[in-house]
């Protein structure tokens, strides 16, 4: 067998392993998130910092946010800082960022842009109300002896008038 022909078989044999793989992958990728699924708020903001660095930004979820997961996406000559939520901050409408160029040097005064995902728990799921039934009441009649059954009226014989 010649280059080309080993060339040729090389590049089958990997061929059938990327569909194989591929196969195996696309079967086993079916992603299954948590049940019931959480809210969720995903969203682009900027705000002017104050002079700790902080700045408060509101959402749509409704209630405290599980947690907040944020990404700075300020251009070029602004993005020389590190973004994170501040702990303790997420209430039912605002959760709080804070933009730092160091461990101890805040971005003051400064305009930042980033984008969020705020995740809270789903609402817990309604069950109707349900009132206790008690069994259907079963009366017996009451039970008859010969003694008790009233026999027909009968008219004499033998006599007449």
């Amino acid at each position: 067998m010649g280059t080309q022909g080993r060339t040729a078989l090389a590049a089958l044999a990997g061929a059938v392993v990327v569909t194989a793989g591929a196969v195996v992958f696309a079967g086993a990728s079916a992603a299954v998130g948590p049940s019931p699924a959480p809210i969720v708020q995903a969203a682009q903001a900027t705000c002017v910092t104050d002079g700790g660095g902080f700045c408060t930004v509101p959402h749509g979820l409704g209630k405290v946010p599980e947690a907040v997961v944020v990404s700075a996406n300020t251009p070029n000559p602004y993005n020389g800082f590190m973004l994170n939520t501040v702990q303790g901050s997420f209430t039912a409408t605002t959760f709080q960022v804070r933009a730092m160029f160091s461990q101890t040097t805040p971005k003051t005064y400064g305009q930042i842009w980033f984008s969020y995902a705020a995740y809270a728990a789903p609402a817990a799921p309604t069950t109707p109300a349900t009132t206790p039934t008690s069994p259907p009441s079963t009366t017996m009649p009451p039970t008859t002896t010969p003694a008790d059954t009233p026999t027909p009226f009968t008219t004499p014989s033998g006599g007449g008038s």
